[in-house]
């Protein structure tokens, strides 16, 4: 009986050893197919989430590629921008050239297509403003000089600082154009500047109211170029009526009005004109001869000869002043001095 157990027991332990490994193996195998099961959803995932990335990098890119093109596209309507903003800028520009032409030819008087032909030459050439001249203030004196500039006008620019006066200068072009620093120091300092001619030349001058308008038109442009100011005044080359322009006097006075210009003779001189310089105190004298005038434009000469000119500037002013006359320069309000017209035949030739 005894054996029969251990028969029993030795059979049983086989049968249990031998069950050991299949069920290892049968727990290795469901791990490995848990594992297995676990890599290829991972794998999944992975590939999942790369499919994702790979749609958020073409997304990206689209929206680079989008990013770009809007910047591309403000960058055009900012460039379109600007260019409107300058197109707008030039028309502006030239509304008010219009605008301002419209001005000026409002009050311009302009040529009578039935008058005489040199009405029409040099459209640009006429005076800045209307003409007025109307005032004629008392006890004031109009310092004018003419023929310059020269070597002599900064000296007499320094007199007429330090007595505080403003004065006239009466320009000739082709000294103009020799000393245009000189001009504009005129201007810079507060002084008028008139037209006396481009050339000083009678003969070629008063040939024809053409020839007038040209030469003036000559030194008319140069002032302007040179100083920024378009003159008003002018002086006849010898007065305005003289043995060369009384055959035409009266047109070129009557053309030059028309444009708006002031003429401008004197009621007093200096009469310094001369071969040999004066002395000083003679053109002191001289001026003073016109006695006591309501209101004197004096006439010097303002050129390379006339040293003695200068020299009698300070006293000329002094003298002047103990008269109770004030000073000032010439402006288009103020009514010209103007010599009477004279017949012709009655005039030394």
């Amino acid at each position: 009986m005894k054996n029969v157990w251990k028969l029993t027991a030795a059979v049983l332990a086989a049968c249990v050893l031998a069950g050991v490994p299949s069920f290892f193996a049968l727990r290795e195998r469901k791990a490995l197919g848990e594992l297995s099961a676990r890599a290829d959803s991972l794998q999944a995932e992975a590939e999942s989430v790369k499919a994702e990335r790979d749609g958020l990098a073409r997304a990206l890119s689209d929206a680079q590629d989008e990013l770009a093109g809007r910047e591309a596209e403000l960058e055009a309507i900012q460039n379109a921008l600007d260019s409107a903003e300058t197109e707008r800028d030039g028309l502006a520009s030239q509304l008010q050239d219009a605008q301002e032409k419209i001005e000026e030819l409002s009050r311009t008087p302009r040529f009578d297509p039935e008058g005489p032909e040199y009405q029409q030459l040099y459209p640009d050439f006429y005076a800045p403003q209307p003409l007025d001249a109307s005032q004629a203030p008392a006890r004031v004196i109009y310092l004018t000089f003419d023929d310059g500039p020269s070597v002599q006008t900064g000296k007499v620019l320094e007199i007429l600082a330090r007595e505080n006066i403003k004065g006239t200068f009466f320009v000739v072009g082709r000294s103009g154009a020799a000393s245009p620093d000189t001009l504009r120091a005129i201007v810079q300092a507060g002084h008028t500047v008139g037209m006396h001619s481009w050339s000083h030349e009678y003969k070629t001058i008063y040939a024809s109211v053409e020839a007038f308008l040209a030469d003036m038109y000559k030194v008319f442009t140069l002032i302007r170029d040179e100083t920024g100011v378009t003159p008003t005044f002018f002086r006849f080359p010898g007065g305005s009526t003289n043995s060369y322009d009384y055959g035409i006097y009266q047109d070129i006075l009557a053309e030059m009005l028309r444009r708006g210009f002031v003429p401008c003779d004197w009621n007093m001189s200096a009469q310094d004109a001369t071969k040999t310089p004066l002395p000083p105190e003679q053109i002191v004298a001289n001026v003073l001869s016109a006695g006591n005038v309501a209101r004197g434009v004096v006439l010097m000469h303002d050129s390379k000869p006339r040293s003695t000119t200068v020299e009698a500037l300070p006293d000329l002013i002094a003298a002047l002043r103990e008269r109770g006359y004030s000073f000032a320069a010439l402006t288009p309000e103020v009514k010209p001095t103007l010599f009477n017209y004279k017949n012709f035949e009655q005039i030394p030739r």
